[in-house]
């Protein structure tokens, strides 16, 4: 009996279609490969970096494949991102680190100094030196200076740590700065005419300004007591104040020794000096002008300091009249 036409037809069909199915079901298992390939190593891959990351090794970093899954690549990105912000953080504890350390060693050199000071003269004096004037009044005078010193030291260790700390708290108020100037030049008539300097005060009319008159105080003595401290014998320190930029501009100009070129940049640093021995002779902390720095930082006062090696030095800033801070 001859084979029925529309039978194998329909057998052709049928096996058409098992292959085509076939074909497709394998095309489902290369894709799902694929792509779980293309999931599977970036994973392993972020949770390589990300183990290397929680150990210690901030720098390593996420670099997938092009094509990589966008899910996992915006993972690896996150990753990426909080790596960059731990490098930061640990860098910038280091450099906390780094500062707190030479302050410790500066505080402790500073301290030092004239604590061995007064313990050799007192030592001196208990061994005998006390029953002689001529050894014991001097000896008594060097240890008095240097307690005071530490005095000053210590108030000025006080400020600087208040300040940075934000502990200081400030008193801002309306207040008359050529009043304020014109005592404080004439407390320092003494100190002048010891050094053989002198000091005047040229302004016009009486100026109001609004800050804290006790911090603005220690401002300019600080400055007035550098001027004088740091000038040579016969020189002058001359204060101006004028109206401008809606407040009060101050300029505090000496004849002294001058600050060389290449220590202007570290002059407001803590602890910073030119001449080491010369600021130790004369009292000086090195702490002076940071606490100025962020006293008139505090009332936005840019302070702006010019200098000369062997001709002198101006500084200035300018004092708001109003409470536009």
């Amino acid at each position: 009996m001859a084979d029925d036409p529309s039978s194998a037809s329909f057998a052709l069909l049928s096996l058409c279609l098992l292959i085509i199915a076939l074909a497709a079901v394998v095309g489902l298992v290369i894709q799902r490969r694929r792509l779980q390939r293309a999931v599977r190593e970036p994973l392993e891959l972020i949770e390589t970096v990300t183990t290397s990351i929680a150990q210690g090794a901030v720098s390593a970093r996420i670099l997938l494949p092009e094509g990589a899954d966008p899910s996992v690549a915006q993972a690896a990105t996150a990753v990426n991102r909080l790596a960059d912000r731990a490098a930061h953080d640990i860098e910038e504890m280091r450099r906390l680190e780094r500062v707190r350390s030479e302050f410790i060693a500066n505080v402790s050199h500073e301290l030092r100094t004239p604590i061995f000071s007064v313990q050799g003269y007192l030592e001196t004096l208990l061994d005998g030196a006390m029953d002689d004037p001529e050894v014991a009044i001097p000896f008594l005078e060097k240890a008095y200076l240097n307690a005071m010193r530490l005095n000053v030291l210590l108030n000025d260790l006080i400020d600087i740590s208040r300040i940075e700390s934000g502990e200081l708290k400030f008193s801002f108020r309306y207040f008359d700065v050529v009043d304020l100037i014109s005592e404080l030049v004439h407390t320092m008539e003494i100190r002048a005419r010891q050094a053989n300097v002198t000091v005047s005060f040229t302004h016009d009319e009486s100026r109001s300004v609004y800050g804290d008159k006790e911090r603005l105080s220690q401002v300019l003595t600080n400055l007035l007591d550098n001027a004088i401290k740091y000038n040579v014998d016969g020189g002058r320190v001359d204060i101006v104040t004028r109206s401008a930029d809606g407040g009060v501009h101050i300029e505090i100009a000496d004849t002294g020794i001058g600050i060389p070129d290449q220590h202007l940049s570290r002059i407001f640093e803590r602890f910073y000096r030119v001449d080491k021995d010369r600021s130790r002779a004369v009292g000086g902390t090195g702490l002076g002008l940071a606490i100025v720095k962020h006293i008139l930082e505090a009332h936005h006062a840019h302070v702006e300091l010019t200098s000369r090696a062997g001709k002198g030095t101006t500084i200035s800033f300018t004092l708001r009249a109003g409470e536009q801070f």
